[in-house]
């Protein structure tokens, strides 16, 4: 892990620790003491709020919502305009399909898959 600095489209700028290889995309908005694993992608205009983390491998799309201090497994993938709730869990190899809620305290376990499709 290594620490960057990530200037937010606001100008904020805030220091994010991330691994090898992650992408932030154009207008991601990334929050304090957010950690995001290797290889991951952050998608164009989304936003992870403070104190989350991002497990390697794991996939953001475009204007996803991450909330307040959330936990992405492994190998996840997050669909566009989805939103993650404030302290949900999200396990390993988890499919959040491209518009799904998950709520407050929710835990989705290893290898669901959430949403419409």
């Amino acid at each position: 892990m290594k620490t960057i600095t990530h200037v937010n489209p606001t100008g904020e700028t805030v220091q994010v620790s991330v691994g090898e290889n992650v992408t932030i995309a154009k207008n991601a908005i990334i929050g304090w003491n957010v950690t995001i694993g290797e290889n991951a992608n952050i998608g164009v205009g989304s936003n992870i709020d403070s104190y989350s983390t991002v497990g390697e491998h794991v996939t953001i799309g475009k204007n996803a919502i991450i909330g307040w201090n959330v936990t992405i497994g492994e190998h996840a993938t997050i669909g566009e305009n989805a939103i993650i709730r404030e302290h949900a869990t999200i396990g390993k190899n988890a499919i959040i399909r491209e518009h799904a809620t998950i709520g407050r305290n929710a835990t989705i376990a290893d290898g669901s898959t959430v949403g419409l499709r």
